[in-house]
């Protein structure tokens, strides 16, 4: 692969342009196929599904709004990537994105901040993709009324049965993910037709305060809005398709606002079934404290048995479809940006290597399934085979070192845009989608480690604390050894290409 070395303006930090490139599959997926990752990968139905519960235990009745406000914040971070996108498409998606940004602030500092944030996804990433298959694993399960060991080995299994998709080539993975989600999706809405429509007087429910412990907007915490905050995670998929997505810097930032556009409405639209549907059925208080009830394991199953009894088992596969659609996206996408950061001296050169047939990154897709397979069998020992635990300590830990990168998006995107194209810095698109950014995910980040929480999240920060350190010492060493090398982590896509 050759190199150019480009300066966007005079005095502006310098970017890396490859000419040529042998690795990913240049221009295999078009915009369908970015909106299809993008959305898979986001689960609205396993979000919902496991998050109902604990945001109605605080907002109640209010718990559609929760979803409202928190999407406002994404799309604001959303933003920020999409700045980066549209001048520095690259498969290290946020990654790349934020080595540019610390290089806007001083040449050379884009080597820390893009080393700690990849070491910060690969370590707790896995830990959040691991309960995505906990959560099959235990859907599974419970639909089946299967002994205890079983959500083990549907898990196992479900990681197992997605490699061949994930190896056969960018546009398989992203095709089996828009057949799944759109499932899903469908299902979603018919559910919340027919819920709606049984609802009477109750479907304004949402629009007055009922349950919830303080409930109505002051339910919205520092819990309940970090919970909401990373329902949308998995937004920024299409970010790491830039190198195999045709117009790249069109199609990602239409891809990552259109996506997070599309599953607010979906979440609205479904919260505000389950709150009107559990008003009609029990009345508005009494209703949402049912939907809160923490045994109450399944509420949309409940509420589906209900209202429309001939869909109980489509129900089930909906959250079937959705753990599984999330889980090959996802990795999909988490393998492209490790390929980025291997390209960068961050991991060894294997993962870097691409097939000669269906140019992926193989060493990359597996030793993430590894991975998660690896917390998948932890969770199960360490919890005692308590999923529903084991799901909860995954995604808390796992989710807020990814959120890192969302935050310092948002901080450098402003600087960056500031130093290399001044010409079009504005206030409004650059400093105030910043500012909420930094301001939200910020609050998301703190309420992720503080240890004020109630039991088991107050603690968390250990956990988390742990992963920081690993990734601070990755870091350090990275940059002692390889130097220089991590400057290819700011690979652009060629303009003629993007």
């Amino acid at each position: 692969m050759s190199e150019i070395i480009e300066q966007v303006e005079p005095g502006a930090p310098s970017i890396l342009i490859a000419t040529s490139d042998a690795g990913l599959k240049r221009g295999a997926i078009g915009l369908a196929e970015a909106f299809a990752s993008t959305l898979a990968n986001i689960a609205p139905a396993e979000a919902i599904f496991s998050l109902i519960g604990l945001i109605a235990a605080f907002m109640g009745s209010f718990t559609p709004w929760t979803f409202l406000i928190t999407g406002f914040a994404i799309a604001a971070t959303g933003w920020n990537l999409s700045e980066f996108a549209v001048r520095v498409p690259s498969a290290g998606s946020f990654i790349g994105f934020i080595y540019h940004g610390g290089n806007a602030i001083r040449p050379g500092y884009g080597r820390f901040t893009s080393a700690i944030t990849f070491y910060l996804g690969i370590l707790g990433g896995p830990i959040t993709l691991a309960s995505v298959s906990v959560f099959l694993g235990s859907w599974v399960q419970t639909a089946l009324g299967l002994p205890n060991i079983w959500w083990l080995i549907i898990a196992l299994a479900g990681i197992v049965l997605s490699v061949p998709v994930l190896l056969r080539g960018i546009a398989a993975s992203t095709h089996v993910a828009f057949v799944l989600f759109l499932v899903e999706a469908v299902g979603l809405v018919l559910f919340s037709i027919v819920v709606l429509a049984q609802s009477g007087p109750a479907l304004a429910a949402p629009l007055h305060p009922a349950g919830g412990m303080p409930g109505g907007f002051a339910g919205l915490n520092g819990i309940v809005f970090t919970a909401a905050l990373f329902s949308y995670v998995g937004w920024e998929n299409s970010g790491s398709l830039g190198e195999e997505l045709r117009h790249p810097r069109r199609n990602v930032p239409i891809a990552v606002i259109g996506s997070i556009a599309m599953i607010g409405v979906l979440y609205i639209l479904v919260t505000w079934a389950a709150v009107s549907g559990y008003a009609a059925w029990h009345g508005a208080g009494p209703g949402m404290t049912r939907l809160a009830d923490p045994t109450n394991a399944a509420p949309f199953i409940e509420l589906t048995d209900h209202y429309m009894p001939w869909f109980h088992w489509v129900m089930v596969f909906i959250g079937l479809t959705s753990a599984i659609g999330s889980y090959i996206a996802a990795v999909t996408a988490v393998s492209r940006w490790t390929y980025a950061a291997a390209r960068g001296g961050l991991l060894p050169a294997p993962f870097a290597r691409v097939s000669a047939i269906s140019r992926v990154p193989v060493m990359s897709v597996l030793i993430w399934n590894l991975l998660i397979g690896f917390f998948v069998i932890a969770a199960y020992f360490l919890f005692n085979g308590d999923a529903v635990t084991g799901t909860g300590y995954l995604a808390g830990i796992g989710a807020a070192p990814i959120t890192v990168g969302y935050f310092l998006m948002a901080l450098l995107c402003p600087v960056f845009i500031w130093r290399t194209d001044r010409a079009r810095f504005g206030l409004f698109r650059h400093v105030l989608p910043a500012l909420i950014g930094v301001v939200t995910i910020g609050n998301g980040l703190y309420q992720a480690v503080s240890p004020y929480q109630p039991p088991p999240a107050n603690r968390f920060w250990i956990y988390i604390g742990g992963i920081f350190v690993l990734a601070l010492a990755a870091t350090i060493y990275k940059l002692a050894t390889r130097g220089t090398a991590i400057d290819r982590l700011g690979y652009v896509v060629p303009e003629d290409e993007a």
